[in-house]
């Protein structure tokens, strides 16, 4: 039961508290440039969520069975770059077969999530902080989750906003940093409350 309660705490630390989007300030590209829509957000944070995950997930054991016993700790960056990218191969493939007018909607955001620094952050965090093989999976799929909530919620403000009596000289990008501004300083009020 206490290995059931720290794995809840993990995944509350990584998806709400310190929120990789909104406290960390990883993963603000695809953050900012697809939230315009709800739906298109949501498709983004479950491509973001798979990846990270399974990205999480095989760098730990990419990590812990067989860089750490060969000390070629050194080649863990390019290690787990690697399965990053050939997650995001997969993700890609899928959304392009399944979701066609989704594939077209994301443009040039599908592909950057190689270059997505939330994941490769969690996978960095995960060997910083330490954590055990359940650990990493709860923090990958919290994560994933975390980036999921952050930018939904940018989407549902941004589609509302299209409504609003916004002053000309704010439209854009003004407004979207301002409320990105304010949801981080809201999320920043989490803070300290568990550690990780």
């Amino acid at each position: 039961m206490e290995t059931f309660s720290h794995l809840i705490v993990v995944f509350i630390s990584i998806a709400v508290v310190n929120n990789l989007v909104l406290t960390k300030f990883l993963g603000i590209c695809p953050y900012l440039g697809v939230s315009r829509k709800v739906d298109m957000a949501f498709g983004m944070g479950c491509a973001v969520t798979f990846v990270m995950t399974i990205s999480a997930t095989l760098t730990w054991l990419i990590n812990i069975k067989i860089l750490v016993p060969l000390e070629l700790d050194y080649l863990k960056y390019i290690a787990f770059i690697m399965v990053i990218a050939s997650m995001v191969q997969l993700v890609e493939m899928y959304v392009r077969k399944f979701f066609p007018p989704l594939y077209e909607s994301f443009g040039i955001f599908l592909p950057l999530i190689v270059t997505n620094c939330a994941i490769l952050g969690v996978c960095l965090f995960i060997d910083l902080w330490g954590y055990g093989f359940l650990e990493a999976v709860v923090a990958g799929l919290g994560g994933g989750l975390g980036f999921t909530l952050a930018i939904c919620i940018m989407g549902g403000i941004r589609e509302n906003l299209e409504w609003a009596d916004v002053p000309d000289a704010l439209k854009g990008a003004g407004i979207t940093l301002i409320t990105a501004g304010i949801m981080t300083l809201a999320f920043m009020g989490f803070s300290g409350m568990i550690k990780g």
